[in-house]
């Protein structure tokens, strides 16, 4: 059988000025489950800003699988500006449904079976047994069985960025969903993460997660687990506080093809904003987001007032114009980074105790506000619209709660305490920035 090829490898010549030095830069394996460019979600948002610190000091192999296709030459091109190497690995979606499929009778979750490429596991074994590398980077929970499913001669320092706890968002799913096939299979991934998931986190020095409810989810099924907070961070210079007019408009904004985003919306297009409307007959609705089905797309059209804007390519007009962000999050774990782009650009948000639970710090009434019933939502929008005050109150305590925590350069000084735990000296070297041309 003819070995396998990666959809592209792309050689570097690198151009530096390491000669000078008798120290090599550290070696970095960095493997994602999603090729991390363009910036859209906040899984490749955070993938491709640690992969661009990390390449400032050490030569980065970056391998992705490329679920969605947007590995495409330009989006390669901008990647391979600062990683060493870049291998792309193409998803086959046929062979993900029957690793789903098969899993039902195994204990393996099928999430994970359906990202348990063959493929990929191939080119990670190459990749680690042609290089010694000083640190290997697995990005999102997805991508840590690469290095599980076999022992290497060498040990290889491992940092496990599970982000959430998938255990806590199945819970929390299967808690709410009704009797259907969402349900079964949250319910049947739930019971098995209770060993899956601290397993799998056991073969890593340490495992980073955004907030501290899921690793205290973690924690208490193995409370051994070495583990770390490593929240998300907002471009605090793109993401500007607005200063100027607002509409009488209310904002949701999210990637509608995820079911928890489906769930909101159709939560405040069905059951909030219709309320909303019979206390304020001129408050709009924008619904905001990639890839929304037909029957999203078909209710808001039936709605009067509400607006659907989909795949654009810039949220941040939607966050300077609407007045309030409505957020009703009932399921999910980790953090939400549209809150904190919307709460950086001066948006006051309405959120529930799960959605403020990702973000440190925050504080009801002055940061957020936190509603749980459609009543609740209805009565906070009412009252916020009204009180132009208390918005700006809450907009500027949370501007300065992002600029405060939320940052690149504070999370990149986190993870740079996280990395020296596990690698002690790899920030010792001093060595200038790398400059990478490609052949």
């Amino acid at each position: 059988m003819r070995p396998f090829q990666p959809l592209t490898s792309l050689p570097f010549r690198t151009v530096n000025n390491f000669a000078s030095h008798t120290i090599s830069p550290k070696k970095v394996l960095f493997l994602t489950y999603r090729f991390p460019y363009p910036l859209s979600g906040g899984d490749r948002l955070k993938s491709y800003h640690l992969l661009r610190h990390l390449s400032e000091i050490s030569e980065v192999d970056l391998i992705s699988l490329d679920e969605w296709g947007t590995a495409t030459h330009e989006n390669l091109q901008h990647i391979k500006q600062f990683a060493s190497t870049v291998t792309v690995v193409p998803f086959n979606k046929t062979s993900a449904a029957k690793r789903a499929a098969l899993s039902l009778f195994t204990k393996t979750p099928l999430e994970f079976a359906w990202y348990n490429s063959p493929q990929m596991q191939e080119v990670v074994d190459i990749a680690l047994s042609s290089k010694r590398y000083d640190l290997v980077i697995c990005f999102f929970m997805r991508t840590a069985s690469y290095m599980t499913n076999k022992s290497y001669k060498t040990y290889t320092p491992k940092i496990l960025i599970a982000e959430d706890s998938r255990l806590l968002a199945d819970e929390r799913a299967s808690e709410k969903f009704s009797f259907s096939a969402e349900y079964l299979v949250r319910k049947n991934d739930a019971a098995k993460l209770r060993a899956y998931e601290p397993e799998i986190m056991r073969h890593f020095d340490v495992t980073t997660f955004v907030a501290e409810p899921d690793k205290q989810r973690v924690l208490a099924e193995d409370p051994s687990l070495k583990t770390a907070i490593l929240s998300n961070g907002v471009d605090t210079n793109a993401y500007s506080f607005y200063e100027g007019k607002k509409e009488n408009a209310i904002l949701f904004a999210g990637h509608l093809g995820i079911y928890h985003n489906k769930m909101m919306a159709q939560r405040i297009v069905k059951n909030i904003y219709p309320k909303i409307r019979e206390r304020s007959p001129q408050t709009k609705l924008y619904i905001v987001g990639q890839d929304p089905d037909a029957s999203l797309a078909k209710l808001v059209r039936e709605t009067p007032g509400a607006e659907l804007h989909q795949n654009v390519p810039d949220m941040k007009p939607y966050y300077e114009k609407a007045s309030l962000f409505i957020h009703p999050q009932e399921i999910g774990a980790g953090i939400q980074n549209k809150l904190l782009e919307s709460m950086a650009m001066g948006t006051p948000v309405i959120t529930t105790a799960i959605g403020a639970s990702g973000i440190s710090g925050v504080i009801n009434h002055r940061h957020v506000v936190v509603s749980e019933s459609d009543e609740e939502f209805v009565d906070s929008v009412i009252s916020l619209l009204a009180d132009t005050e208390e918005c700006r109150h809450i907009a500027l305590n949370a501007r300065k709660l992002i600029e405060e925590r939320y940052t690149w350069d504070a999370i990149f000084a986190d993870f740079d305490l996280i990395v020296s735990g596990v690698v002690p000296d790899f920030f010792n070297l001093n060595l200038p920035k790398r400059i990478v041309q490609a052949v």
